[in-house]
């Protein structure tokens, strides 16, 4: 099944649907069927229940959607339904601290320790050498939370469980740090549990909160919701991966929850792409300088860079900013391309197949109109909870 437009008819439950169609910024109708044929070709081959995807270049806007939304009962995918973005949610709360930082409430080389509370910053490795900004751009050494053998199994053996920061921080504390701080880049989820204490801790408020007063609010993002930690009028999508090893695709909307900083934001493709252009394109959200120090990349090894919560990939058609995400049940990705003042948004709820990158950036090779020689594209190993 596919519903796409550009931008099209109103779509059910989501606050913020798209506009009508005939909107004038809509693209014209040869690409627009282009796009549709993309994403609805894209679900068949890469075997996922359903996707929906947001593009908007200087040509015009697309929003769509093809699949399904529930294995079950076959509902249609939705262009405005929700999903899991995973990892995506790194780059507001990355921006969540550089507002903080223009406003001089912190610094980001301020040492962890500083901002911890103590009995943590005890146990925590390096915490008195440690930076906010090596926490944001993976180069503490800390190591990944999920990597330690005890939590696995109890995060599936209580799988109605509310996490806090509090509680998986200390899935830390028997591992060895991974390098020492500043030195080298290795993606680990404790970064932005740590940065979530750190913002705690500053403000006085919870990290939901403050992304709904400081970013979801002032944007108009009204189907982006912190995940638990806030009702979420409607619901989301159904997510699906193999749960339980077995070789068969499992419902796991709701056995994967997660509401923490390293990746439990709630969005949709619209919402998500008027983030990322008031992030990187209108200084919206921080200013042009402090942005520029959120792109200050620091080499992956692997042929790109991460920023303060930002990827970088290059292209042929320049630079792409954004971020990925793989988590519980869903896959996604967010991309902007400066020189283009080019976004997609490709959200998919199915966390065991699927590349919404590639889909993405067939995409933006219709619309561009020409053929991108992608050199990079981060995406976290993991596949549950963090990313």
């Amino acid at each position: 099944m596919l519903i796409g437009v550009g931008v099209g008819v109103g779509f059910c439950k989501p606050a913020n649907a798209p506009p009508l169609a005939g909107n004038a910024d809509a693209m014209n109708q040869e690409t627009v069927s282009g796009l549709q044929e993309v994403l609805k070709n894209a679900v068949r081959s890469q075997g996922i229940p359903g996707a929906a995807m947001y593009v908007e270049t200087p040509q015009g806007k697309w929003i769509g959607a093809a699949g399904v939304r529930n294995l079950l009962w076959k509902q249609p995918m939705q262009a405005g339904d929700r999903f899991r973005i995973g990892s995506i949610t790194k780059t507001f709360v990355a921006a969540l601290v550089l507002q903080l930082y223009e406003e001089k409430r912190l610094d980001l080389d301020d040492p962890i320790s500083k901002w911890l509370p103590a009995d943590i910053a005890a146990i925590v490795p390096n915490s008195e050498e440690i930076t906010i900004q090596q926490l944001l751009n993976h180069t503490s050494g800390l190591p990944d939370y999920i990597d330690s053998d005890d939590f696995y199994p109890d995060y599936e053996a209580e799988p109605e469980h509310q996490w806090t920061a509090e509680e998986v921080i200390t899935y830390i504390y028997a591992l060895e740090p991974l390098s020492e701080p500043g030195e080298e880049f290795y993606y680990a989820n404790t970064n932005y549990i740590v940065l979530e204490l750190i913002l705690q801790a500053v403000t006085g408020k919870s990290l939901a909160a403050q992304l709904r007063q400081r970013i979801f609010e002032p944007l108009g993002l009204n189907d982006t919701f912190t995940e638990e930690k806030e009702p979420i009028p409607g619901g989301f999508v159904s997510g699906y991966d193999d749960w339980d090893g077995d070789g068969k695709r499992d419902d796991v909307t709701k056995l994967e929850k997660w509401g923490l900083g390293d990746g439990g934001i709630i969005s949709t493709a619209q919402d998500l792409a008027t983030f990322a252009r008031a992030l990187f394109a209108e200084a919206k959200v921080i200013k042009t300088k402090t942005l520029a120090q959120m792109l200050d990349f620091f080499p992956d090894d692997e042929g790109g860079g991460y920023g303060l919560g930002v990827t970088l990939t290059e292209t042929d058609w320049g630079e792409a900013w954004g971020h990925t995400g793989k988590t519980g049940g869903f896959l996604s990705t967010m991309i902007y391309i400066p020189a283009q003042n080019a976004t997609v948004v490709v959200l998919s709820n199915a966390a065991d197949k699927g590349d919404p990158d590639a889909i993405a950036y067939e995409a933006l090779e219709l619309v561009l109109g020409e053929v991108s020689d992608r050199k990079h594209i981060y995406r976290p190993k993991k596949i549950r909870v963090y990313s």
